[in-house]
């Protein structure tokens, strides 16, 4: 059943105060009050959509979770972001977490960076559950590989965003996409990212 109109323009509006207040000051600093504050909405609304600013903050990656099935089946309904059609999952994460990246930084080393890891695990997790082929891979285990998967991710987020952040999306995306390929089935990895491009042309 669609979410309403208006449930999802309350959620929106607190996701967006919550990334303007994150660029503007510490996260452990952020109270509920500067939330509904920025977000002109009211405490019992915001109760009534999520329990803390840390429930907050993990919810508002469910607008990652619909660009990356935006990205595999462009039939779905909008993706809450600009979307290159042409992009694969792995690309439109690796976008996404581009454009954001201030946002990663400002939590690094804080309470709210394992919330977002866990967030970002999760809907890459979730994601690979729901369009990878069931029968694909009998050498490998589906479940292992989607953990598989989401380590990649984490591994190469994390190199990327520490040690070559001036490298853009696509470049750190063709790396994601030489691991996944180099270590998993083609029929896995091809649910989620394109094959990787001749390493002479990369």
């Amino acid at each position: 059943m669609p979410i309403d109109r208006r449930v999802l323009r309350t959620r929106a509006a607190l996701f967006d105060a919550l990334v303007v207040l994150i660029r503007r000051k510490d996260y452990e600093a952020i109270t509920i009050e500067d939330i509904l504050r920025e977000a002109n909405i009211g405490r019992a609304t915001f109760y009534a959509h999520f329990t803390s600013k840390d429930d907050l903050l993990r919810r508002s990656l469910d607008r990652l979770r619909q660009l990356l099935l935006a990205a595999r089946d462009p039939a779905r309904s909008e993706a809450p972001f600009p979307l290159d059609r042409r992009w694969s999952p792995s690309r439109a994460l690796f976008e996404h977490i581009g454009e954001f990246a201030d946002i990663r930084a400002a939590l690094a080393g804080g309470r709210g960076a394992p919330v977002l890891r866990n967030a970002i695990d999760d809907v890459v997790a979730g994601v690979l559950r729901e369009i990878l082929p069931a029968g694909a891979g009998e050498d490998v285990p589906r479940e292992l590989a989607v953990l598989h998967v989401v380590s990649t991710v984490n591994t190469v987020l994390r190199w990327w965003l520490e040690h070559r952040p001036a490298m853009g999306a696509a470049e750190a995306d063709q790396l994601f996409s030489r691991l996944a390929f180099a270590s998993l089935p083609e029929s896995f990895c091809a649910a989620f990212c394109s094959p990787p491009e001749p390493a002479d042309r990369a």
